[in-house]
């Protein structure tokens, strides 16, 4: 019961931190930094990739039903989704497979690559059906701003999550008390 109250609460910092949101000169204002992701790598890193993803969702729920006049409406909260589950999910199966700080290292490269590459192929798929705009648009978008925002953009969430994790981890140990389930 504990590990659903701290994905919870995780899921509800990760949505408040989506209002930290600002953005990256010289991208596009529609790209926007937020560190929503740091709590779900925080639950990926602490309690599996599940948690992590979870977390995620809950944050996408709360931003749908909760935040109005999102930027980009419902298609740009499935976009945070999938950016963010990515994110964590690469993260959090390496790191299962790799449990030392390198393999912390590694498994948040391996994140950040995946989600970079995943996010170009959803803006290639997806930016034309949803918002009209023709796919050599977007095709031109790719090098100049949805490359390296989103290794810019990983990066960012992965070097907060490497700081935060092992100062916030030991209470989410003290919180579950049974340290035989980790």
């Amino acid at each position: 019961m504990r590990r659903f109250v701290q994905v919870a609460v995780l899921g509800a910092v990760a949505f408040a931190f989506m209002y930290v949101d600002f953005p990256i000169p010289p991208f596009p204002p529609f790209l926007k930094y937020d560190p929503s992701d740091v709590p779900a790598l925080i639950a990926t890193f602490a309690l599996g990739p599940s948690a992590g993803i979870s977390v995620e969702v809950i944050k996408a729920l709360l931003i749908q039903l909760l935040r109005s006049g999102t930027v980009g409406g419902p298609f740009g909260v499935f976009m945070n989704l999938l950016a963010g589950v990515t994110l964590t999910g690469a993260a959090g199966v390496y790191y299962l497979i790799d449990h030392t700080r390198p393999g912390a290292i590694k498994a948040l490269v391996l994140g950040v690559l995946a989600m970079t590459g995943v996010m170009i192929l959803a803006n290639l798929a997806l930016t034309p059906t949803f918002f009209g705009i023709p796919r050599p648009q977007v095709v031109a978008l790719v090098l100049p701003a949805l490359l390296p925002f989103n290794i810019v953009k990983g990066t960012v969430t992965s070097l907060l999550t490497y700081v935060v994790y092992k100062r916030v981890r030991v209470y989410l140990y003290e919180w579950i008390g049974d340290r035989t389930a980790w």
